[in-house]
């Protein structure tokens, strides 16, 4: 299946590589159907919608940000998609890009979880308040290094 979006042109969609957010992503509800894409930077990838080729939001593992990254998460998110062990799962945040870069941010209290094998992802909200939906780009690329 192939279909055309704002950021790449025509892409082609493997319908095995989908990933259902059942409940949508806050803001865009009415989204349920994405495509995990890699970047040219390997910290940074893609998750395209396939129902709006407008929408792409880039994501990046937090981890790799920030080593100590330790989200307390409800298990009834990780039950909604199935169970199953920590191995099964996968966490992304989304970088919202500003000009200049600086202004970027990481959402870290509102992580994406994905299961691996089942391609069914949330966006869930950490129980601990001291991450933040906007903690800035930069200063968790130098914590990183």
């Amino acid at each position: 299946m192939k279909m055309n979006t704002r950021n790449f042109g025509e892409i082609e969609i493997n319908k095995d590589k989908i990933i259902t957010f059942k409940e949508g992503i806050p803001g865009f509800e009415e989204l349920h159907q994405f495509i995990f894409m890699d970047s040219q930077n390997p910290t940074f990838h893609y998750l395209q919608s396939i129902e709006n080729g407008d929408i792409c939001f880039v994501i990046v593992n937090p981890y790799e940000l920030k080593q100590d990254y330790a989200p307390i998460i409800n298990e009834e998110y990780f039950e909604k998609l199935g169970g199953g062990s920590d191995k099964q799962f996968a966490l992304y945040s989304i970088v919202c890009l500003k000009n200049p870069i600086e202004e970027s941010t990481v959402n870290l209290a509102g992580p994406l979880v994905i299961h691996i094998e089942n391609k069914l992802g949330i966006q869930v909200v950490t129980e601990e308040k001291m991450y933040s939906t906007r903690h800035k780009l930069v200063d968790l690329k130098r914590e990183g290094e």
